[in-house]
């Protein structure tokens, strides 16, 4: 009976954490079309344009969703050890490997969008983010390995950390570009629960 309590409490902690997420994504897409006043003129119309193309709205999402989960693993490995499971380990894995797969396929899908000249553009945003994205990929191929043998929480703490890490740059250059102000459920963001300092 404890242990279904628990899992109702965390339930209900990541609905109200996903519907947060959800809400400030639906923000920002709403600040972002305001026009280039929101922005301090520092984005053409095209770059906001391309910034609200459907496939990367949906790997901005991703990404966020990646974000809850590898924090989420990241905690509970490190602050209740003794209290969590290869279940439990597994499952938050598997939705970290998910949101990943998802904001890598979206991403994909939204270069194929963009015409030379805007590729041209953004080529060293696309190749910081990038290697971001190989960094991430990098940390949840040692992760799997360790989930589905070893377990040994020590490393799932250093892989998800640096997994933070990555996902903290990826937010930055975000930031830097005027397109995330708030950041909200981002590594570092002031909405990330219990995020990493």
């Amino acid at each position: 009976m404890k242990n279904k309590g628990k899992f109702i409490k965390l339930s209900m902690v990541l609905a109200i954490m996903i519907l947060v997420s959800g809400v400030g994504l639906t923000i920002s897409a709403q600040e972002m079309s305001k026009g280039k006043e929101m922005m301090g003129g520092m984005m053409t119309e095209d770059m906001i344009n391309m910034m609200q193309e459907p496939h990367k709205v949906l790997s901005g999402g991703s990404v966020q969703y990646l974000a809850i989960f590898t924090n989420l693993l990241h905690i509970q490995a490190k602050q209740r050890r003794d209290q969590i499971d290869k279940n439990f380990v597994k499952s938050a894995f598997g939705e970290i490997k998910r949101a990943y797969e998802m904001a890598e396929k979206f991403q994909n899908e939204h270069v194929k969008t963009m015409n030379t000249a805007m590729q041209e553009k953004v080529k060293m945003m696309m190749a910081r983010m990038n290697k971001n994205l190989g960094g991430i990929k990098t940390q949840i191929d040692l992760l799997e390995k360790e989930v589905n043998n070893g377990n040994n929480l020590d490393v799932i703490i250093a892989g998800t950390g640096e997994i933070l890490k990555y996902l903290g740059d990826l937010y930055k250059m975000r930031q830097e570009m005027g397109m995330m102000p708030g950041g909200p459920m981002m590594p570092g963001g002031p909405m990330m629960p219990g995020g990493m300092k």
